[in-house]
């Protein structure tokens, strides 16, 4: 009896349909909110909404202290945009190193690529290595 409850415990059942959906769902929400260039986009529609609304009296009215939500939709705009700044710069340094490195693996193919600076080490240095160990 003990052995059949262990098999049962063993075995995974596939989750139902409408917890897949759900999970499916909620993934696909969770990518999005998060997408580096939705947080880009929005950040530059918020900061020039905000510079649109405020451009008239922006250095008068930060100067006298009166504040209003243009200002605060400018900075979140500015937040947003440079909280996706490091992602969107690791994928374009990720792309051009790709680039790069292609190009070193094509000439390191090639005989011709082999510098000519390049030489064995000195005798004498030999001798001392063997000599150290």
């Amino acid at each position: 009896m003990a052995a059949s409850q262990n098999t049962r415990r063993k075995r995974k059942r596939s989750a139902p349909a409408v917890v897949r959906y759900k999970r499916s769902l909620t993934a696909g929400i969770k990518s999005l909110a998060e997408s580096t260039w939705i947080k880009f986009t929005t950040g530059i529609v918020l900061l020039t909404s905000g510079l649109d609304e405020a451009m008239e009296t922006l250095f008068s009215d930060i100067s006298a202290l009166e504040l209003g939500a243009h200002h605060g939709v400018m900075v979140l705009g500015f937040v947003n945009i440079l909280s996706s700044l490091p992602d969107m710069l690791d994928g374009l340094v990720g792309t051009f190193l790709a680039d790069d490195d292609d190009d070193e693996t094509v000439e390191e193919q090639r005989p011709d690529a082999i510098e000519p600076n390049h030489s064995a080490p000195p005798i004498a240095e030999v001798a001392e290595l063997k000599k150290a160990a």
